[in-house]
């Protein structure tokens, strides 16, 4: 059984990540390297674009193992566990951002709608480009990075419309395939709560405190998410909630009881009832089975894979 030890967190101070203009990098996997695909399960405090060119493995994000295969566009979103395995040395661009680094959109000052830029990266981790999507996207990623190398220092509103309209090349993409996009005001609204419970469900699992934080009632933020995910806001809450349980239990060693505390449960044996209801096993015996499975092959996904909140 392998040792479990606290799951590490990178934040943007890394050295590595953080001699270029606030909240923005780009940089190659030989630049980055180790960091960069990293074997060790690990979470970031901001967003992550992975550009792969050539080489192979196995990327796995939130408990889904994807395949490398060039040219798979990769993305990660802040809180969410990831590690490499099985890779051969890797080639491509890894863009990290916060999301205070996003342009406004042009003439809109109401706050939901910046969220529409990641709107298309919710519907999963792993985009494999088209031939004709190959040289449109990576001219954009090059771009970043001649501009972020600038001798003089880069032009921080040049970085951010060379992100703004790779994310709207991504999100072409993904209608491509069939995936639909409405960018309306509650589309936005749903887009900020499923981005909020990623981002605070250790502190918050009510609906009510959710639209709070939002600036609406609970009623309205029920039928917006209903209508754009096809679920309540409570599901969602829930399967983030197990989500974190998954990850507290596969990488960390903390106890049951303390990660049913951190999870902010009354007591031990209401999250066992919970996580058991939710995943089908209890706490224990998906603890077993992960560090079973720990440094075995995983089957591998192809194309667009889920979110770690549906």
């Amino acid at each position: 059984m392998r040792e479990r030890r606290p799951l590490p967190t990178h934040r943007f101070d890394d050295p590595l990540i953080a001699s270029g203009p606030p909240g923005f990098a780009i940089n190659s996997f030989s630049d980055l390297a180790p960091w960069s695909y990293a074997s060790f399960p690990h979470r970031h405090e901001f967003y992550e674009l992975v550009c792969v060119t050539r080489g192979s493995g196995t990327h796995v994000i939130d408990f889904v193992p994807y395949e490398v295969a060039p040219v798979t566009l990769y993305f990660v979103a802040p809180g969410q566990v990831q590690f490499w395995e099985r890779c051969s040395p890797l080639e491509g661009f890894i863009v990290v951002f916060l999301e205070e680094f996003l342009a406004t959109q042009y003439g809109d000052r109401v706050s939901p709608r910046r969220f529409l830029a990641l709107d298309p990266l919710e519907v999963g981790h792993a985009l494999q480009l088209e031939e004709d999507q190959v040289e449109r996207i990576m001219s954009l990623f090059s771009a970043m990075d001649r501009e972020y190398r600038r001798p003089m220092g880069a032009d921080v509103s040049v970085l951010q419309a060379y992100l703004h309209v790779l994310l709207v090349e991504m999100r072409r993409a993904h209608s491509d395939l069939g995936v639909r996009t409405l960018e309306d005001r509650r589309t936005a609204l749903a887009r900020r709560f499923l981005r909020l419970v990623s981002d605070e469900i250790t502190e918050e699992q009510t609906v009510s405190g959710y639209a709070a934080r939002i600036g609406i009632t609970p009623k309205y933020l029920a039928d917006v998410v209903k209508r754009s995910t096809g679920r309540t806001p409570a599901e969602i809450i829930r399967a983030a909630l197990t989500v974190e349980a998954k990850r507290l239990l596969a990488h960390t060693d903390l106890s049951i009881a303390q990660i049913s505390k951190r999870l902010c449960f009354d007591n031990p044996s209401y999250f066992g009832r919970f996580f058991k209801r939710e995943a089908g096993t209890s706490p224990g015996q998906f603890r077993r089975q992960a560090a079973a499975t720990a440094g075995k092959s995983v089957p591998r996904v192809n194309g667009v894979g889920v979110t770690s909140v549906p």
